[in-house]
């Protein structure tokens, strides 16, 4: 008969330990250095821990201190809170020998990242593509949520996170292939959809899901999606990904119908969107496509077509968190969108960045849009911590 567990531990997402009697889980009792204590050591079961390592692990910002004592009274407390596991047994979870914390390898745990990892090895040596995916898929039911979601600024953990975010996106790239290739187009994209929420800067996932709305022939839908896609990554991250998306995007055009337009049905088609009112805002694909343009209407033109580039800027050391940058960036968004003329043209270029495409007729006016959108600017920005920095160039 095969033992039991003697304990459930969870990494992906929160860490817990549970046992038939009592769960360890983060909570207001439980202090931050006293869970990274413990699923450190569980997470480096097969290591003894020197006390060194684990002070500099729990109290970085103390590297010229030593608190042993600290150290030793977190250990207590740790102890204190295992012994609820199993009450009415006297265990000692965490050991120590030689100036150093292990745990007790004689526990029999069930341990997710484990499995996850012992998953992924049985996966790349099986040779049969069914049972592949079968391991494939148990991976993928572990994997909750990001590897100690609630603790990614630790060093740690940051480097165990990226260590299982590659591996589960390798498992889920996997899975897409195995399931397209069998045209279970429908499970394709519900694996892209949830994989997306966790991981949505992973641009292969939007990728296999346009090709399973291909493989079900709903060519408008995969056409729609596409162009989601390209302004999502542009506003979202200031990149272009329409050339790795090239050859999809020639299939789904290759495919659409070959439907006859009549002139008035071309211009219902062609009609403005309802933001007729704001500055255009465009992918980068598409922006240079129009800087291309203006660089050939320039030479017959008494009027001059100029680029500006706005870049956020730390007023200090460096830029505050991606969330503060994301609400910035926002708001940059808006007043370019209001306080520039309707013909004018912006894009997203990076993460801290936008590009402009205007028309002058005089050097000055470019003196006078620049101070406009400094000025409002000012308006919106509430954090002393970030500057803007706008440069142009004249287009010849």
């Amino acid at each position: 008969m095969r033992r039991k567990p003697d304990l459930h531990i969870c990494f992906f997402n929160e860490f817990s330990i549970s046992s038939p009697y009592y769960e360890y889980a983060p909570s207001s009792h439980n202090s931050t250095q006293l869970t990274l204590l413990i699923s450190y050591l569980v997470a480096n079961q097969d290591a003894k821990v020197p006390k060194e390592v684990l002070m500099s692990m729990l109290w970085p910002e103390e590297k010229d201190k030593r608190p042993v004592g600290a150290l030793r009274n977190l250990v207590y407390r740790a102890r204190k809170e295992l012994q609820c596991l199993y009450p009415d047994k006297d265990i000692e979870y965490i050991k120590f020998t030689q100036d150093a914390y292990y745990w007790n390898s004689d526990l029999y745990c069930k341990i997710d990242i484990a499995d996850f990892e012992n998953y992924n090895n049985l996966a790349r040596q099986e040779s049969d593509p069914e049972r592949q995916f079968r391991y494939y898929y148990r991976m993928n039911r572990l994997h909750t949520g990001e590897f100690l979601s609630n603790h990614k600024s630790v060093e740690w953990v940051q480097y165990r996170y990226t260590y299982y975010k590659n591996m589960y996106i390798n498992c889920t790239l996997n899975m897409c292939e195995y399931l397209y290739t069998r045209s279970r187009y429908d499970e394709t994209i519900s694996l892209c959809d949830q994989s997306i929420i966790l991981y949505p800067e992973e641009e292969r996932f939007y990728r296999y899901k346009m090709l399973a709305y291909l493989g079900m022939n709903t060519i408008k839908t995969a056409l729609e999606y596409y162009h989601a896609t390209l302004d999502f990554f542009s506003s979202k991250y200031g990149t272009d990904i329409s050339a790795s998306l090239r050859d999809i995007h020639q299939e789904i055009l290759s495919r659409m119908p070959n439907v006859e337009l009549g002139i008035d049905e071309l211009e219902m088609t062609l009609e403005d969107n309802g933001e007729a009112d704001k500055t255009f805002y465009c992918n980068f694909d598409i922006f240079k496509n129009i800087y291309q343009l203006n660089v050939r209407s320039a030479k017959r033109s008494q009027a001059k077509y100029c680029i500006l580039l706005l870049t956020l800027l730390p007023a200090k050391d460096k830029l505050p968190d991606s969330v503060k940058i994301k609400e910035v960036m926002d708001n940059l968004y808006h007043l370019i969108s209001i306080n520039l003329r309707k013909n004018d043209v912006f894009t997203r270029t990076s993460l801290t960045q936008y590009s402009i495409l205007v028309m002058v007729n005089e050097d000055s006016n470019l003196d006078i849009i620049s101070q406009r959108i400094l000025n409002a600017f000012d308006k919106v920005n509430d954090d002393p911590d970030i500057c803007l920095e706008i440069e142009r160039k004249v287009i010849e």
